[in-house]
């Protein structure tokens, strides 16, 4: 009874913050936050995300970053702390997680979530409680279309993913496509893009992440009785998805498969079913292989701190803590006001650079590119 009290009081207090941002709680943290930096020099950031959970390394491209900016001599002549919340990646402890970030005053802004659902509820939160919010892998749209004035990504969204995916399978003459979708936010908002963007969506079908192996094969069998398709699309999230390909590819369905990213990883090719597959797709911001200076420098300090290589996830962490803490040195200040303007006024550099942040908070001129599966690995093929 008593969780589902505050979780109704969270939602009270997102429905406020949808109206207005209190005035009084800009002001409290304001306060708090400069004199944390003057008196004791120290900047508290938080980092939301399914720590105990995770799946990839986005932990550790943060603490490699919070590492250099402090190595550097931090940020304002104050060392950065990086405090972690744990959302376990579910919407009702997303929502806990963000009133913990809130309760803190001394806190300046939130790196986080990784889950679009819950990046778009607590954002509410954030805004109300003047926190800026910056989110280093949540792609769905709406986050950035809400005109909350203190919220950012450094990733694509799932509308330039869906358009760089489609213009690729017209390019390629895949003109009848199937669409196979996670039913969560991220899935549903990526599937619609992508039908949008293309304009030549056969049939859709979505899937829970409950589904085995053999409902996946059911829905692969029930088309190859009843299309003829040049190529299917995915819209969903590692590694249900590696099972997808695979259970689509022992049903026969010998089309290229092509997905908004989640395939970018090194362990696609060892779930059993995908090992060998070849004439697989993925469009993603991540090129292992680029010659830019600033994502060399991010690989080689990644591969001597933990000796192995970085993933998407690490770069977009990494890129996020940053870029972050560049702005606030640039704004001479800590009030999400000052470093919200900042970040917008900049053309940013660092490890998934250049790009620059509209007036939302989105990232414009980020390339996209996309990766043919070959020999056991992914290789950009545009």
């Amino acid at each position: 009874m008593k969780k589902r009290l505050l979780f109704a009081l969270i939602l009270i207090l997102a429905l406020l913050a949808s109206c207005a941002r209190s005035d009084n709680n800009d002001y409290k943290r304001n306060k708090a936050t400069e004199r944390l930096l003057k008196k004791e020099h120290r900047i508290k950031i938080a980092a939301a995300g399914p720590w105990e959970s995770r799946y990839n390394l986005l932990k550790e491209g943060l603490d490699l970053a919070l590492d250099e900016v402090n190595a550097a001599g931090g940020v304002l002549g104050a060392q950065v702390e990086l405090i972690p919340f744990d959302d376990q990646n579910m919407l009702f402890a997303g929502g806990l997680a963000a009133y913990e970030v809130v309760s803190d005053p001394q806190i300046c802004a939130v790196i986080g979530h990784s889950s679009s659902s819950i990046s778009i509820s607590n954002s509410l939160i954030y805004h109300f409680y003047g926190l800026l919010m910056f989110s280093p892998y949540a792609t769905n749209p709406a986050l950035t279309k809400q005109g909350l004035p203190y919220v950012f990504r450094n990733i694509p969204d799932d509308d330039a993913t869906a358009r760089k995916a489609a213009q690729f399978c017209e390019k390629m003459g895949w003109h009848r496509i199937l669409v196979y979708y996670l039913n969560s936010t991220y899935g549903t908002g990526l599937a619609n893009a992508f039908e949008i963007q293309s304009g030549n969506v056969l049939d859709r079908v979505s899937y829970e992440n409950s589904y085995t192996k053999a409902a996946h094969a059911a829905v692969a069998q029930n088309w190859l009785d009843n299309y003829n398709f040049d190529a299917v699309f995915i819209a969903g999230l590692w590694p249900n998805t590696a099972e997808v390909v695979s259970a689509f590819r022992e049903s026969g369905i010998n089309v290229p498969i092509i997905d908004g990213g989640e395939f970018d990883d090194p362990a696609f090719f060892q779930t059993p079913g995908t090992r060998n597959e070849e004439n697989i797709y993925t469009v993603t911001p991540y090129n292992e292989k680029s010659e830019k200076p600033a994502f060399n420098a991010f690989k080689s300090a990644f591969r001597t701190k933990y000796g192995m290589e970085p993933d998407i996830a690490a770069l977009q962490g990494y890129d996020a803590l940053k870029v972050l803490a560049k702005a606030i040195g640039n704004a001479k200040s800590v009030r999400a006001s000052d470093v919200a303007k900042a970040l917008r006024a900049e053309r940013w550099n660092e490890g998934a650079g250049p790009y620059r942040f509209d007036d939302n908070g989105n990232i414009i001129n980020y390339t996209l590119y996309v990766k043919k599966s070959h020999n056991k690995a992914f290789e950009v093929v545009e």
